[in-house]
């Protein structure tokens, strides 16, 4: 019995592994975001939203014909359009995709974002931006061909992204912002 069900689970995994290998796809992506940080604490005057870009790469990995899931990679330049309140991230997205159809996905998940830059002189909160950024991101998805595609995503910080230690009652801001790209598969 025990040889039976071994034999079973072994077909089975060699099947699904082959399954994903069949369906893997790698690409790059390139867009623009419309970013703002959101808080109280920043002044009318500062809080207007920046036109950034977003490059990275993905990897689509299929898990049955109607779902799949997509590691990406990416640069992303975010924040308010005063220069005092822009910030630079490297990204990394996971996302759960639904196939509604051959054409269509939406696509659902968590993303953890790095800062990589940030203006020297931020003398507009007279504070740092947090290392990490974590973000809850939703989006949907078009294949214009087979190989290239476009999506349009929105995403809402779910960290306070300001360095608010030392500052008596503290700084409560996140990120949000709207990205739409373009992009091929190989």
């Amino acid at each position: 019995m025990k040889k039976t069900l071994l034999c079973v689970a072994s077909i089975l995994i060699l099947g699904t592994l082959h399954s994903f290998a069949q369906e893997n796809s790698y690409g790059i992506r390139i867009g623009a975001n419309l970013s703002s940080i959101s808080s109280d604490d920043i002044p009318e005057n500062l809080d207007d939203s920046r036109f950034g870009i977003v490059v990275g790469f993905l990897a689509e990995y299929s898990i049955t014909e109607k779902w799949s899931v997509q590691p990406e990679f990416q640069y992303s330049s975010k924040g308010n359009d005063d220069e005092t309140l822009r910030v630079d991230y490297l990204q990394l997205p996971v996302f759960i995709k639904y196939h509604i159809t051959d054409m269509i996905n939406i696509h659902i998940g968590p993303q953890v974002g790095l800062k990589i830059w940030e203006w020297e002189d931020n003398t507009a909160l007279e504070t740092n931006f947090n290392t990490f950024d974590f973000a809850a991101v939703a989006g949907i998805g078009v294949s214009i061909t087979e190989n290239f595609f476009a999506d349009l995503r929105y995403g809402y910080g779910l960290s306070n992204i300001i360095d608010d230690e030392g500052i008596p009652g503290g700084i409560d801001a996140n990120s949000t912002n709207i990205q739409l790209s373009v992009g091929y598969k190989l």
